[in-house]
């Protein structure tokens, strides 16, 4: 790709995932806003204006202008798919916000889509950028404690989802769990051998939708390494994001955290400020990391660091701990 012109992305939907891609173009000098998209063609032609681009309320137009080089889709996860195919197919790398599609055959048909037109497609499983999740990793991966024996993954939501959000997420396992199990994957490595999954409901409006807001999952590999994930909808004291790997040399633990670092010890006990409110400032160096990686994948030809076996396993790892969930059962993971 000639890189002397300016990258010039175009951004698919202006909720609360474009929103922080936004924030991301701003501190990344080599990519250009070209064009923003959003159903409130009144918030796209805001949006427009700021960042001198174009705008409009549906992809063609920007599909169709030769500038552009790469598409952001950070739609509603329906639209996911179409927009996806529809882009790939125009000749323009793709960014996405995860899911690709609605099961493995249309996520097959993405990357088969990606191969055809010979153009990047990368899942933005954001928690492989993050700083202190990305070092942990690393650590594993170096032998920093030994064998791994146990991995515990702490994901907690805040604030709570709103129910029109529940209603389309496709369900917790895939539009939560899967950040935690690629996560695991990420960090370990490792597929496990078995899957089982417990959960219950505090949140009687997320009931009614026939889904959960507190599960557990738990994992086990054939090396004897053992897994938990502990997933809940709403956590009251802000978004709780912990990993803790043990290992057979030591342990490795990234904790929760917070806006100020300042802790006040006096005679009436120790407090430390609330840890971060949501995921947007939790990871905002993540999201401006993964779109920088994707940016230098695509401009110099490499091999983007989330594969398709990546995507479709952990796709089908959520499928499995669903299954074990509704039947009550582990269930023995496939080759």
């Amino acid at each position: 790709m000639n890189t002397t012109k300016p990258f010039k992305i175009a951004l698919f939907g202006l909720g609360r995932a474009g929103r922080f891609h936004l924030q991301s173009i701003r501190q990344l000098p080599q990519i250009q806003l070209g064009w923003v998209v959003d159903v409130d063609e009144k918030r796209a032609r805001e949006v427009g204006e700021q960042f001198a681009c174009r705008h409009g309320g549906t992809i063609g137009p920007a599909l169709e202008d030769d500038s552009i080089d790469a598409v952001i889709v950070a739609t509603p996860t329906g639209d996911h798919y179409e927009q996806i195919m529809a882009s790939l197919k125009a000749g323009k790398s793709v960014f996405t916000e995860k899911p690709l599609g609605n099961g493995l055959s249309e996520i097959s048909e993405c990357y088969e889509a990606s191969r055809q037109a010979r153009q990047a497609l990368l899942v933005g499983f954001n928690r492989r950028f993050d700083p202190s999740f990305s070092d942990l990793a690393n650590q594993v991966k170096r032998g920093q404690i030994g064998a791994p024996q146990l991995v515990r993954l702490t994901s907690r939501d805040s604030p709570l989802p709103t129910m029109d959000y529940i209603r389309t997420s496709h369900g917790i396992f895939h539009d939560c769990i899967v950040h935690d199990l690629d996560m695991l994957r990420f960090i370990t490595g490792q597929d496990p051998v078995e899957v089982y999954a417990i959960g219950s409901n505090f949140v009687d409006g997320i009931r009614a939708l026939n889904d959960l807001d507190n599960v557990l999952v738990s994992l086990k590999y054939a090396s004897g390494l053992l897994a938990s994930i502990d997933v809940n909808r709403f956590a009251s004291y802000g978004y709780d994001q912990r990993i803790e790997a043990f290992g057979s040399k030591g342990m490795l633990q990234a904790e929760n955290r917070s806006p100020r670092s300042t802790v006040l010890s006096s005679h009436e006990g120790i407090v430390r400020p609330t840890i971060e409110f949501s995921f947007p400032t939790r990871y905002r160096e993540a999201y401006v990391e993964e779109l920088r990686v994707f940016y230098e994948c695509v401009t110099s030809g490499t091999s983007l660091p989330i594969s398709e076996s990546d995507v479709v396993m952990s796709h089908k790892l959520c499928d499995m701990a669903e299954q074990s969930y509704r039947e009550g059962r582990p269930v023995e993971v496939g080759v």
